[in-house]
């Protein structure tokens, strides 16, 4: 059987799906994608015929529009495609028999794209996926992903993503299939534990040095906080949206290669709408908007000229 798995790449959350795939098949193709490329890459697929090449075809951790839905029904090869998506800004591949979108389950409990497929895995392969290491491993990634460890104080939630940044993805996939491949329980060796409290030294000072750049705006009529960073966005947003709560509605961080990413933890902000109206969405209170060239000309602009958007 040949699988294709289109997954998104940004984070611990896309690429788990890579692993679990791997345990489960030999002849796995896989492709990382943006979250802005996959209704792209579905209409490739499906006008080129690529799906014809595969038995099956998983998306995870990405969003479909409705136009890509039907393209999938239309190609008579609906059932060849499994959808796992936990984004609550547009679930609208539900809406049909190939997706599982849910950002909430029943119980109030927030899912990814990791444990969704978890459970899908486990119910059709109960013999490679009832695994207590591998059950494990999903609930402290979708605690990362969905930020709940903030709320349960999870650290081993946290060190799990940490690991992942250190690793490096290519190495964290082939650790962590060898892993499930021999265990029954999830653990951190000794030397990992080491490597991450050196790592949580970094983060800590590379958060304290990046708030120290943050410049204070107003955006969409609200206040915000911006600053430049290429690493640990979403640690560095929360560290800011916490901190500044009692001024700023959210955060704005941008990184010229990646992407504009926003957050927030006020309750009656919506990010995935800000987020929107440059392209982009995600999550209530954490989601992200690409960097296209006319955007990045704004930047420079700003950077260059007097703007009175800002209060300097």
């Amino acid at each position: 059987m040949k699988t294709l798995l289109l997954t998104h790449k940004a984070d611990p959350d896309g690429i788990s799906p890579i692993i679990f795939l791997k345990l489960l098949r030999n002849n796995l193709d896989y492709q990382l994608l943006n979250a802005n490329d996959i209704n792209q890459k579905i209409n490739e697929i499906i006008s080129n015929k690529t799906y014809e090449l595969y038995d099956e075809i998983y998306i995870t951790d990405l969003t479909l529009d409705k136009h890509s839905c039907e393209l999938i029904m239309q190609s008579n090869n609906s059932n060849k495609f499994h959808l796992f998506d936990h984004h609550a800004f547009n679930l609208v591949a539900n809406e049909y028999p190939f997706g599982t979108a849910i950002s909430t389950n029943e119980e109030g409990i927030n899912e990814c794209a990791t444990s969704l497929f978890y459970k899908y895995l486990k119910k059709e392969y109960p013999e490679i996926f009832d695994n207590p290491a591998i059950e494990h491993y999903s609930e402290l990634i979708r605690l990362s992903d969905t930020w709940d460890w903030v709320k349960t104080n999870n650290l081993e939630a946290k060190k799990l993503n940490d690991l992942h940044d250190i690793m490096g993805r290519d190495n964290y996939i082939k650790y962590f299939v060898k892993f499930f491949q021999n265990n029954n329980k999830l653990y951190f060796t000794k030397e990992q534990e080491y490597l991450l409290e050196i790592e949580q030294d970094r983060i800590q000072r590379y958060l304290e040095e990046t708030e120290k750049t943050m410049f204070h705006a107003t955006l969409c009529g609200k206040k915000c906080g911006i600053v430049f960073a290429e690493q640990n966005r979403s640690l560095l947003g929360n560290y800011l949206a916490q901190k500044y709560s009692y001024m700023l509605d959210f955060i704005v961080i941008i990184n010229m290669q990646q992407g504009l990413s926003f957050r927030c933890i006020k309750e009656d902000i919506n990010v995935a709408e800000i987020a929107s109206l440059y392209g982009g969405g995600g999550h209530i209170k954490a989601s992200g908007a690409p960097m296209d060239n006319s955007l990045k000309k704004e930047v420079i602009k700003f950077i260059l000229n007097d703007n009175n958007m800002f209060n300097l």
